[in-house]
């Protein structure tokens, strides 16, 4: 009996090919800081409850972030931050990394309380 159930609980961890898929923060934002270097792209994010935050550094005002943020309960639209600059929906990714997708729609609920990206020019201001 021991090792039918066993058999079992292997087969549903390894064999029954569930993936998750996370909201994720847009990879930059509408900011642009050069023709060179494109758009601002995330820092860092933060979760709570059922909203993300992605904050990506400021063009206009150096050393200061914009945040965008997007929420399970608005279909995740954007719900704050300047509309000129945020995207008007996070984005989904079906791989669910960890670090880079702070909601989990398989749980539901945030992955961590926040996470450090840092994309390719996330800290050039």
């Amino acid at each position: 009996m021991i090792r039918f159930v066993l058999a079992i609980a292997l087969f549903l961890v390894l064999g029954t090919g569930v993936r998750a898929t996370c909201e994720a923060c847009p990879n930059c934002d509408y900011e642009q800081i050069s023709v060179s270097q494109g758009d601002a792209c995330l820092n860092y994010w933060t979760c709570s409850g059922d909203t993300i935050t992605c904050s990506y550094p400021s063009v206009a005002n150096p050393g200061t972030f914009n945040n965008c943020s997007y929420s399970a309960s608005a279909d995740w639209a954007l719900t704050a931050g300047p509309s000129e600059i945020c995207f008007p929906y996070s984005g989904l990714n079906s791989k669910c990394e960890p670090g880079n997708d702070p909601y989990n729609l398989g749980i539901p609920g945030c992955t961590a309380s926040y996470g450090y990206v840092g994309e390719n020019n996330s800290g050039l201001l």
